[in-house]
Order: C-alpha cells, then structure tokens, then sequence
C-alpha cells in the first residue's frame, strides 16, 4: 500500500513539473518580449486584484450615509486612497470588488467566443462538403447581423447577473470571423505534405487537427482570445453605464454612470469617480493591447526582425 501511495505521489510530483515547465517554455519568450513583457505584467495585475484583492480591501458596506463623506478627493487614508464615491464608500474598494465580475465576464466571453470559433472552424474546414457549406451559412448569416442591438436585446429580455450567462449573450456572433480565419488555414494545411502523411499513417482526425494543424494557428487563437477578452470588457462596462443590466454598485460601468449623472464632466467632486474606474478600463485595455501585439511579434517572423 505504501508502494503505491508513493508511486502515486511520484507521478503527481512529475506532473506538477511538467505543467510548471510548459507554463515556463510559453512565458519565456513572452517576457523576452518588450511589449508582451509589459503587457503580461498589467494582465497578471489585473487578475492579482480581482482574486487577492477582495481578501485585502474590505467590502464598501454603508449603512448610513454621511454627507460629510461624500465625494471626496483621494486622502492618505489607505482605504480611501483614491477617494469617495456619492454614498461615501471607498472607491478602492469599489473598484476592486467590481474587478472580479469584470473580468470574469471578459475572460469567460473571450473564452467562448474563441471555443466555438475553433470548433466551427475546424470542423468546417476539415470536414469540407455539406458540412461546410451549412457552418459558414450560418456564420456569414450571424456576421451579417447587428451584434450590439442583438446583444442589446439580449440583455434587456435575461437582465441577467450571472457572469456565465452574460458571457454567453457577449458571445452572440463574436466567433464568427475567427471561425472562418481557422477555416482558410485548415483549408490550406489540411493539403501540406506532413498532414497527408499523417492521414496515411491512419493517425485520425484529433490527432491531425489538435497535434498537426493546431499549434501552427496557436497564436492567432491567442490573439483573437486577447481581443475578444477586450471588446468583452467594453461590451460589460457599456451595458452597466447604459443602465441596461441590474444596477450593480460595483460595477465600473455604474460607477463611470452615477459619476457623469453627477455632473463629474464639469468638474465638480464627483470627478474622481469619474477618472478611477475610466484609468483602470483604459489601463487594462492597454495591457491587453500590449500582450497581443507582444505575441503577434513573437510569432511573426517578419515584425521579429524589425
């Protein structure tokens, strides 16, 4: 029995280092990278404040409001760094426990969008024939349509706060144009010789596309997934500031909301909580930016050399 518990821990151990060394082998030369270095580093900062955030920040929680509070510049007060908001909460702390639904939306919507691209893609482009035709029917019709007023559509009928579902509705038609950038290539490679000699050596379709065709496009996927993660984003905020989804006071949409409606844009009190939450979706949109360009650079020879 101890044999086997210390098999079992070996395997364990062994492949713990081998994600940790993959995990190493894709960073390394994104931190080579200038741009994706910086870019990675805002990203890792962005995630480190939407998970370990929440367990540092207390909770803004205002039982009474005092008007002695209201609106008020950025003080020393570690809490109340970056100032007050319309009821006297902490827009540190606002803005930190809004970060974790934010992003959790965007990442999930840029998450879809990049899975069922891919599925639709390659499944278009491998299998060819009716298939393909009935896939890329659909998605021409899906890109044709107006995204923002089905997503707007959406949004008014559900009046959702789940971030699973609210994905889903960002997600509407976002796949479409990685659907059929994936087709062309799966159209072009399934043709090259090493994919033939794998059809021949009966290696099967999984094989082919996820071992053959797949890490040849690895880095267009990741692209698009940066920049679905992006529009996600805008996309969430947006609906929050048009007061389209349930009012959340959290939400750096509501807050960029109620700052405007404060007449924050004439410079009154209430700019400070007009200019957090806008630096902190300028700054993430940025690191975003940063890291897309950074791996399209990494994986194109030609801006490589430059």
């Amino acid at each position: 029995m101890a044999i086997v518990v210390s098999k079992q821990s070996t395997i364990n151990k062994k492949r713990k280092i081998r994600v940790i060394s993959t995990l190493l082998h894709y960073i390394k030369p994104l931190w080579k990278n200038r741009k994706a270095r910086v870019g990675l580093l805002i990203t890792i900062f962005y995630i480190l404040l939407a998970t370990v955030g929440p367990l540092i920040v207390p909770k803004p929680v205002i039982v009474n409001v005092n008007p002695n509070m209201i609106f008020l510049p950025p003080m020393l007060n570690p809490y109340y760094i970056l100032g007050t908001g319309p009821i006297g909460c902490s827009i540190l702390g606002d803005i930190v426990w809004g970060s974790t639904f934010i992003l959790e939306v965007s990442f999930l919507a840029g998450l879809f969008n990049t899975l069922i691209g891919i599925a639709v893609g390659m499944i278009a482009g491998y299998k060819g024939g009716i298939l393909d035709n009935v896939l890329m029917s659909i998605n021409d019709i899906m890109m044709t349509m107006p995204s923002l007023i089905l997503i707007l559509i959406l949004a008014t009928m559900i009046k959702t706060t789940n971030p699973f579902i609210l994905a889903g509705i960002l997600s509407i038609s976002g796949w479409t144009g990685l659907a059929r950038a994936i087709r062309s290539q799966v159209l072009l490679m399934k043709s090259l010789p090493y994919v033939e000699v794998a059809k021949v050596l009966d290696l099967g379709s999984f094989h082919i596309v996820f071992r053959e065709i797949m890490p040849t496009i690895a880095s267009y996927i990741a692209i698009h997934f940066i920049l679905n993660v992006e529009s996600a984003l805008y996309a969430s905020v947006g609906l929050y500031f048009l007061g389209i989804l349930p009012v959340n006071q959290y939400n750096w949409g509501v807050m960029i909301s109620e700052a405007l409606n404060s007449a924050a844009i004439y410079g009154t009190s209430a700019f400070w909580y007009l200019l957090w939450p806008s630096v902190f979706v300028v700054l993430f949109m940025v690191g975003l930016i940063f890291l897309s360009y950074g791996i399209d650079e990494i994986s194109n020879p030609r801006l490589r050399s430059r």
